[in-house]
């Protein structure tokens, strides 16, 4: 679910409303007066809900679909009527679910008029603390940070200068460095017949105890649900974490790493740096990426990987080492 600390819930709306401007298909008289509580994604919408269904592997992501409506391209209609949920027949059904969602929930705002307000303002070193913030005991923010509305600090925490956290909670004892920014949108666009549609992100981060975020470090919150960063995990400079990036405990990463929306690390994973992870994957407990790693597929548990695309660090080497006893051989005779 959304989480209002967060976000101000616009709902329940008419079905009627939300396609008011979309170009969706609707067996007359069908959808009458159904009443919209909340979006969600589809192996998470309950029977008040609207979700969409397109991608890959359709069926088994349509299995138990429990939605009021659900946009959905034409062959795939059967899918969710045989679980009596209402067809929305869409060209793009992400495009047209990204624009219900944006009627459905609206982040809250700064501002020192209404509600919510500023409830803390430093004006000696520009720090901006948003309404409903909660900064445990110890804390400490560095001049022109902004901490958002909602957002919750733990103890003896070290905030340093012009860092924004947004949409985000805070274990004790975390570091988050220069210019670093915590929950800001991820890369969520989806294509439309207008052309790129923004997927709005009604999700947050969460951070354990004792995680680092090195200088200029970017967490993007999640679509739904959380990015998280698992305790005593130590995150070097310039990383980007993409939305809905579960990382483990203790984990160590170098500079420039990048990791792709929904992706799986384990506990324990070391990456050098530049390594590249794709959506999706999953990175197994201490596997180790050497720097420039590019896995296109799961690591299991234990491994080192390296090259891209990444294999064994054992077969990696062997490549290389064909490769050079190739480049060397003389061109025969002629």
């Amino acid at each position: 679910m959304v989480e209002e600390r967060f976000y101000k819930h616009l709902g329940p709306l008419p079905l009627i409303e939300l396609l008011d401007t979309l170009d969706v298909d609707i067996p007359e008289g069908q959808f009458g007066d159904i009443q919209i509580q909340n979006a969600a994604p589809i192996g998470q919408a309950a029977n008040a809900d609207i979700t969409y269904l397109d991608g890959k592997n359709v069926a088994k992501k349509s299995a138990g679909c429990k939605a009021a409506a659900c946009f959905v391209r034409a062959g795939n209609a059967h899918l969710v009527g045989q679980n009596n949920v209402l067809a929305l027949i869409s060209n793009q059904p992400q495009a047209d679910f990204a624009k219900v969602l944006g009627h459905m929930y609206a982040p809250l705002k700064y501002g020192k008029n209404g509600n919510p307000s500023f409830t803390n303002v430093t004006p000696n070193q520009g720090v901006v603390i948003g309404a409903g913030a909660e900064i445990g005991e110890g804390t400490s923010i560095g001049p022109n940070s902004v901490i958002g509305p909602g957002v919750r600090i733990g103890a003896n925490c070290q905030i340093g200068a012009n860092v924004v956290i947004e949409f985000s909670r805070l274990g004790d004892g975390c570091k988050i460095h220069h210019g670093a920014v915590l929950g800001g949108t991820g890369f969520g666009v989806t294509p439309s017949a207008d052309g790129a549609v923004d997927v709005p992100h009604v999700g947050s981060v969460r951070l354990g105890d004792h995680v680092s975020i090195g200088c200029n470090t970017t967490i993007d919150r999640a679509m739904f649900g959380e990015t998280k960063i698992g305790t005593g995990s130590k995150l070097d400079n310039l990383i980007q974490i993409a939305h809905n990036v579960q990382i483990g405990n203790n984990c160590m990463f170098a500079a420039f790493v990048g990791i792709a929306g929904s992706a799986r690390i384990g506990n324990g994973v070391i990456m050098g740096g530049g390594v590249g992870i794709p959506d999706h994957i999953s990175i197994g407990d201490g596997v180790t990426l050497v720097a420039q790693a590019g896995p296109i597929r799961d690591v299991p548990a234990g491994e080192t990987w390296g090259g891209a695309p990444a294999t064994p660090i054992r077969e990696q080497l062997r490549q290389l080492s064909a490769l050079r006893k190739l480049v060397k051989k003389k061109p025969p005779a002629k």
